[in-house]
């Protein structure tokens, strides 16, 4: 009887400890589950945000369909009515815009410019440091004195480009060339431009618009609004006009 007691005494703890085991499992398996759904919740809220956000791409100037140009108070050559505007945005300082001035731009006005086709626009993209400020400074305010003038000076202080690793462009120099190519100019008016950077806010407008386009480096040829790549060649520079004289 004491030994049937006893048996039955453990079986019955047996049964108590299995219960107390699966209410355990039960829990634990309840607080996995819990756990398991509010990630899942989580998860599904954060997919909902994200599929509420459409993906915006950068715009860039290059997929944009046409550039806006300011071309007003810039120094041209050509007829204000040709159908085709070039706008060339370079540094004096940068000798690949040299060689597009000394080799591309009388075959344009050959081609194209007196003949009333096209219109050609310079702008300033100072890049290359102080030397570039001060020499489209001096540019700018022969430009103001003598719009027809500009054009000689801007060719000569071409023609006197030192090298790209040293700073060539002085004050000396820049007047210089000026009394040489527009010696009308007030002189007094010229050196004080240089000494007081008076044309800075023009120049500071001609880089915002330059960065504003997305330009790449000098010297930058935009056709009607359209940036040419490779327009230093000249056959692909004449094909880009030629598609926009189509157009008009």
């Amino acid at each position: 009887m004491a030994g049937s007691k006893r048996k039955a005494n453990q079986t019955e703890k047996d049964r108590k400890k299995s219960m107390e085991r699966r209410r355990i499992v039960l829990f634990s398996s309840a607080i996995v589950i819990l756990l398991i759904a509010a990630i899942g919740i989580m998860i599904f809220k954060d997919q909902q945000k994200n599929e509420a956000k459409p993906v915006k791409k950068p715009a860039t100037h290059r997929t944009e369909q046409v550039a806006q140009i300011d071309y007003d108070g810039q120094p041209f050559i050509g007829s204000t009515s040709a159908p085709v505007k070039i706008a060339e945005f370079a540094d004096y300082r940068c000798p690949y815009c040299k060689a597009f001035e000394e080799s591309i731009v009388p075959r344009l006005e050959k081609d194209y410019i007196k003949t009333n086709k096209v219109s050609f626009y310079f702008i300033n993209y100072t890049i290359l440091g102080p030397g570039s400020v001060l020499a489209a400074e001096a540019s700018e305010e022969v430009f103001h004195q003598n719009p027809r003038g500009f054009w000689a000076f801007h060719q000569a202080l071409y023609k006197a480009q030192g090298s790209e690793t040293k700073e060539w462009v002085t004050k000396n120099l820049l007047t210089d060339i000026a009394k040489q190519t527009v010696p009308s100019l007030d002189m007094k008016a010229f050196q004080n431009a240089l000494d007081t950077q008076s044309h800075k806010q023009a120049i500071d407008s001609d880089n915002e618009m330059a960065e504003s386009l997305g330009v790449p480096g000098t010297p930058a040829v935009f056709v009607n609004g359209k940036l040419i790549e490779a327009a230093q060649n000249y056959a692909i520079l004449k094909q880009a006009i030629d598609t926009a004289l189509q157009k008009k």
